[in-house]
């Protein structure tokens, strides 16, 4: 037998009404558990995340901070920065999980976590594309592939923690799926996304065996002009064999891998 609604709401980590009605056979027109649940927020009982989204004040489990976009969203795919902590490849955690969703909405801010919504690049609002390179994580979360992860914080900076961090990132990789990563860039078709990416990769060349005709295929598709690989600011150095200005901090791992 299914455990009574009130002892469900108050222990379950995180439960969306939506959820509660299929539960509990209650189409949107029975006013029942709307009723309930307002009673036990009012009782301290329940918290509320967002609206029709809430967590149990007396749950054992700690609320898994990636759950989260997939209630307030239901296109929602956990992605950027927040997808490589999901990984395991991120240099820090931040206090903001960051989602893909078709609708951007308002910030979500709950338990000193800031829930941020982001609209994918354009060709992943395609129904045939929406779900390419993602995957499902414990707890069922859904979240892009580590290759789509980082290439997705390389086009959305203001996400991904800044060059340095994603530098830091790139060197927890064990390999990295180059084909992966193509694909996605042929997706993308934004060819100084192949000067960043190859340049970081260069960087960590001997661990992630980026050479030969792998690193060929990324010299390939440069852009004809001038790329940044972060924002544009005086000081910063030219790597002409990438097309790159690059900050003063990042330099060559290889000798001679990148002429100056």
């Amino acid at each position: 037998m299914d455990l009574p609604f009130t002892q469900f709401a108050q222990s379950a980590p995180l439960f969306t009404l939506n959820e509660a009605r299929a539960r509990y056979k209650k189409d949107a027109r029975n006013r029942s558990l709307p009723n309930l649940v307002h009673r036990l927020k009012q009782q301290g009982r329940v918290r509320q995340v967002a609206n029709g989204v809430y967590a149990g004040t007396f749950a054992t489990t700690p609320l898994d901070r990636y759950r989260v976009p997939a209630a307030l969203r239901e296109d929602a795919v956990v992605a950027l920065h927040s997808a490589l902590e999901f990984h395991g490849l991120a240099n820090q955690t931040f206090q903001t999980v960051y989602y893909f969703s078709a609708r951007s909405r308002k910030d979500v801010v709950f338990d000193a976590v800031t829930y941020h919504s982001v609209v994918p690049p354009r060709p992943l609002l395609s129904p045939a594309h929406r779900l390419l390179q993602t995957e499902r994580g414990a707890d069922n979360v859904l979240l892009t592939g580590r290759e789509r992860s980082f290439v997705d914080c390389l086009l959305f900076l203001a996400y991904s923690g800044g060059v340095e961090e994603l530098d830091k990132s790139l060197a927890m990789f064990p390999s990295f799926d180059y084909d992966a990563a193509l694909n996605y860039l042929k997706l993308l078709r934004s060819p100084w996304l192949y000067s960043r990416l190859g340049f970081l990769l260069d960087r960590h060349a001997d661990k992630l065996f980026f050479r030969g005709e792998v690193r060929d295929r990324f010299l390939r598709k440069l852009p004809r002009g001038v790329v940044y690989l972060a924002d544009k600011r005086r000081g910063q150095r030219w790597v002409p064999l990438w097309k790159l200005m690059v900050p003063e901090p990042f330099s060559p791992s290889r000798t001679g891998s990148v002429p100056t």
